[in-house]
């Protein structure tokens, strides 16, 4: 299956009388886009309309140019998809094999023989193979999130939505993550959401800032670092408290490095210093209120 494209407008979401989604609109077609923002920020709601999970209350989507109102071409979209959710529920005492099996099944991977075959080609590509007859219950909480990130990637789907998808993960098994997701990204849309600048870097190539229920930055994670040069700087000693400056921290040899624009008339001795992508979006979230939609 070739990469889906993914079209949405002007979405929007009330969710316990807050804009979960305020006027959201993205296209996507190849590669891997990052949805990067705080808790709260709306990037789980944003991936479960996407998914067709949820309807928005406004605003349209369209996979691939199929209309998820619509309940066939709804079908059709699922068909094509592949979803993690951020909280994954497995039975028990089901084994790993089975759960992903399971999942093909009901996808209409058929018939048995070659579902079976690429269930198992799924579980090595997560590095689950030898686990295969094991229970879920048996699994280890980073075991079960490369467990949904299997059945997620079942039967290359054209679009593939992570939400969270290195929550559990070690760093070795990260960068695997980062290998795989680079993969599927040549022949797939990879939609991913995390709310940690390292794993924006790392993973994605198009970067969607999230904040408020809206987005506020789309373009490359290294155009959002760029954003921050001349606002990054160090100092022997804590600058005082405004509000031009957005954080500060002590540096390992005792210098002070913080982030935001100098007060007018310090007297410290300043050294700027090259922006990182947390820079950046320190910078970036500080000016958008936050308001409650996952």
């Amino acid at each position: 299956m070739t990469a889906s494209s993914v079209v949405a407008e002007d979405l929007r979401l009330r969710l316990g009388g807050h804009d979960a989604l305020a006027g959201v609109s993205l296209t996507a077609r190849g590669g891997v886009v990052a949805l990067l923002g705080p808790n709260g920020a709306g990037k789980t709601s944003l991936l479960r309309c996407l998914a067709t999970v949820v309807d928005p209350d406004a605003g349209s989507i369209r996979v691939d140019g199929l209309d998820p109102a619509d309940h066939r071409q709804r079908v059709e979209i699922r068909r094509r998809l592949g979803y993690l959710p951020q909280e994954v529920g497995f039975a028990e005492r089901a084994t790993v094999f089975d759960v992903v099996d399971y999942c093909g099944i009901v996808k209409e991977h058929g018939p048995a023989e070659r579902r079976h075959a690429e269930v198992v080609r799924v579980l090595c590509a997560v590095g689950l193979a030898d686990r295969r007859h094991e229970r879920v219950g048996a699994l280890s909480g980073g075991m079960r999130q490369r467990l949904g990130i299997a059945q997620a990637l079942l039967g290359a789907p054209g679009l593939v939505i992570l939400d969270e998808p290195a929550n559990g993960l070690d760093p070795e098994q990260r960068l695997a993550l980062r290998e795989q997701l680079s993969r599927v990204g040549e022949r797939s849309t990879v939609l991913l959401s995390t709310h940690l600048t390292e794993e924006a870097a790392a993973f994605s190539q198009v970067l969607h800032v999230m904040d408020g229920g809206r987005i506020v930055y789309s373009g490359t994670p290294a155009g959002l670092t760029a954003t921050a040069r001349g606002r990054v700087w160090t100092a022997p000693a804590p600058p005082p408290a405004g509000p031009s400056i957005r954080a500060s921290w002590r540096l390992p040899d005792g210098r002070f490095r913080f982030v935001g624009d100098p007060p007018a008339g310090l007297a410290l001795p300043v050294t700027p210093a090259e922006p990182t992508l947390e820079d950046a979006y320190l910078l970036l979230v500080q000016r958008v209120p936050t308001t409650i939609g996952g």
